[in-house]
């Protein structure tokens, strides 16, 4: 029995019963118009609550349990848990299940923001380190395995470890070697996987990270593999120790008590089709048209070739400014890149991106450079070298008193905001850490929070 079966035989063996229950729409009896437009009539034929024999996610022995184990055995993981709040969700179930107050975790300095938003609720103290960054590409790169073996070498007390593999621009991490360093530290690892979900069905340069020892990864089924948003799912892989009751109880900390049936579904449909022949070949299929999409690139365009997910499509202009190109691309030809930096653009693609829509972007880039005059462009340092000076931790600062003040005069005050240029969600600054000169530059707002 699956979700969506259920829905199925809902409407086929009970659509003589009367629902005095949410949602109001009574299974869309009733749909505001504009909603209907958007929608459509199933989506809120697909909309139940709790009702008998539906499952309930805070304590799921049903068909929601059913369908969870069934995607565990997809991911060949101990447990996997539906997130209906995103990847988000996960990196916070994770923290709240591991840590307690005053824990030490060591994170990533690239980690998204959820991680900040962890730390607050957990009250764990955060040892921040910053992973190399690639000068040329103004990007960070995986981590070493030797990094986090000196780390956990200087800090006896780590009771976890946190980084992003893949990161936004798609580069990995020697997730197998650090697991097995975490694991003779006896410390937790967990991974935001948010841009792997991709994984486990096609042969990409890194292994997922329940398979590589990690003991929790994150993986967003909406960035790559066609769920809506926010779809997601967490796994704990078989070697962890992390009890799967205990990620449980801290999603029912931070869940809606009203999870979406819609999104469910889509979750359990995305899963089961990418584990299918035609899912895996459709991914086989997308890895060769980025291939050939990079093979067709004028000369004056760079694309991202290192140890990194294919499906991200990173570009720099050799002698252009990206800014530039970018602009022109937006505004001409009606194309829209994820970010743009001085150093280089990001174009994200996923099971969803077709032929076509590769063809047009490649006409598109070649008619600009073809077009444009260079200008002698030269990339820029990372933004990202400044080292955080930690005065309260995230917990402590999110509790004290905050004030205004201009951001001119806020050199070696105390922050009280989160600094962070979106997307990718990576802080420049965090409360409770002191402003530096070079910070300055890149507040773009003409006040800032200090505590």
């Amino acid at each position: 029995m699956s979700i969506i079966k259920k829905i199925k035989d809902y409407y086929k063996k009970q659509n003589n019963n009367i629902l005095f229950t949410t949602p109001s729409h009574s299974q869309g009896k009733f749909i505001i118009p504009n909603a209907k437009n958007i929608l459509g009539d199933k989506y809120f034929k697909s909309d139940f609550s709790e009702i008998e024999g539906f499952d309930n996610l805070r304590c799921p022995d049903g068909i929601i349990k059913k369908v969870q184990t069934h995607i565990a055995n997809i991911y060949k993981a101990k447990s996997s848990f539906m997130l209906i709040n995103g990847s988000t969700s996960g990196i916070l179930a994770a923290m709240l299940a591991v840590l307690k107050r005053n824990d030490k975790v060591l994170i990533a300095r690239n980690c998204h923001i959820s991680v900040y938003n962890g730390l607050v609720l957990t009250g764990a103290v955060p040892v921040w380190f910053l992973p190399d960054i690639d000068e040329q590409w103004g990007i960070y790169k995986g981590i070493k395995a030797g990094e986090i073996e000196e780390y956990l070498n200087k800090y006896k007390d780590i009771k976890a470890l946190i980084i992003t593999s893949p990161t936004y621009e798609g580069l990995f991490s020697e997730v197998e070697e650090i697991a097995r360093i975490c694991k003779k530290h006896n410390v937790i690892f967990i991974v935001d996987e948010a841009h792997g979900a991709l994984l486990n069905f096609a042969d990409f340069k890194a292994k997922p990270a329940v398979l590589s020892g990690a003991d929790i990864s994150i993986q967003s089924l909406h960035k790559t593999a066609g769920a809506i948003n926010p779809a997601a799912l967490l796994h704990i892989s078989k070697s962890s120790k992390v009890l799967p009751q205990s990620i449980q109880n801290a999603l029912n900390l931070i869940n809606t008590t009203s999870p979406s049936y819609p999104l469910m579904a889509d979750i359990e449909a995305t899963t089961s089709y990418l584990n299918t022949y035609n899912g895996k070949k459709q991914i086989k299929n997308l890895l060769k048209m980025i291939k050939d999409f990079k093979e067709h690139l004028p000369k004056d365009i760079t694309a991202y070739d290192g140890n990194n997910d294919m499906t991200k499509i990173l570009l720099k202009f050799n002698g252009y400014n990206p800014q530039k190109i970018a602009s022109i691309l937006n505004k001409q030809y009606k194309i829209e890149e994820e970010y743009t930096t001085n150093n280089a653009m990001l174009f994200i693609t996923g099971i969803g991106t077709d032929k076509d829509k590769l063809k047009k972007l490649l006409k598109a880039l070649k008619n600009i450079i073809k077009t444009l005059p260079q200008d002698g462009h030269k990339t820029d340092t990372a933004l990202s070298r400044i080292e955080p000076i930690v005065k309260y931790t995230p917990a402590e600062a999110y509790q004290k008193e905050k004030k205004l003040i201009d951001k001119n005069k806020c050199v070696s005050q105390i922050c009280g905001e989160c600094i962070l240029e979106y997307p990718p969600g990576i802080p420049l600054m965090l409360p409770g850490e002191m402003i530096q000169q070079a910070h300055i530059p890149y507040i773009d707002k003409s006040k800032i929070q200090i505590i």
